[in-house]
């Protein structure tokens, strides 16, 4: 189970309905039904849930080149 903590409400409402998202498929119709104002916050939700599923594989600080590239993108 994944906890993300300190989210706006209109960030919590984003992130049930991606957790409805069964697909990449279903992500993209999601994010073609929202406003374009909201497409970085579903973006910036996206990478925190990867970076949260990678920190469970992370055993020390060199293992996190993928944590890092991810967040040099911001």
């Amino acid at each position: 189970m994944i906890n993300i903590h300190g989210v706006t409400s209109e960030q919590a409402e984003i992130l049930d309905q991606l957790w409805a998202c069964e697909t990449e498929e279903d992500v993209l119709q999601l994010r073609n039904a929202m406003d374009p104002d909201q497409w970085p916050i579903l973006d910036i939700l996206i990478e925190t849930i990867a970076i949260t599923l990678l920190d469970d594989q992370v055993h020390s600080e060199i293992d996190c080149e993928q944590v890092r590239q991810i967040l040099a993108q911001f």
